[in-house]
């Protein structure tokens, strides 16, 4: 306890013990940001993991950067157990025609390198996390 601690009477936090990482008490590792797709990636990234989310979007869409936040968060929870990559759509022109994207945002489920689902527009988080355990039926709950 330090100085201020003893004369105010607090305990400073402790650090999870050991029980507590293994019964997962304590939070989760930090996991990777979205991975930024391109040409040059994209097919080592549908190889790398067998349940990919892409999100096709661009900087000038409104409704783009108000679902970034809630892709972000999914990518956090759910990273473990899916990849998550960001397409820019006025940079990857050849990808956005060959998955046939007419409208931003736009949400690619892969399952094992196939296309298996696709939801356009901006959604809310429930509904987000509603279809990746579509797309996903094996996902933790």
């Amino acid at each position: 306890m330090s100085w201020l601690g003893n004369i105010l009477g607090k305990k400073e936090p402790s650090a999870p013990a050991d029980e507590e990482l293994v019964a997962g008490r304590a939070s989760r590792p930090k996991v990777p940001p979205p991975e930024r797709l391109t040409t040059l990636n994209f097919e080592r990234f549908l190889t790398d993991h067998p349940r990919v989310v892409v999100d096709v979007w661009a900087p000038w869409c409104g409704p783009c950067r108000a679902f970034g936040p809630v892709f972000a968060s999914a990518a956090q929870e759910y990273g473990p157990w899916v990849g998550f990559g960001k397409l820019h759509a006025d940079h990857e022109p050849s990808l956005v025609r060959r998955f046939k994207v007419r409208s931003i945002p736009s949400l690619l489920f892969f399952r094992n390198g196939k296309l298996v689902r696709v939801e356009v527009g901006v959604i809310s988080s429930d509904r987000f996390a509603h279809q990746l355990h579509l797309a996903f039926r094996d996902l933790p709950a």
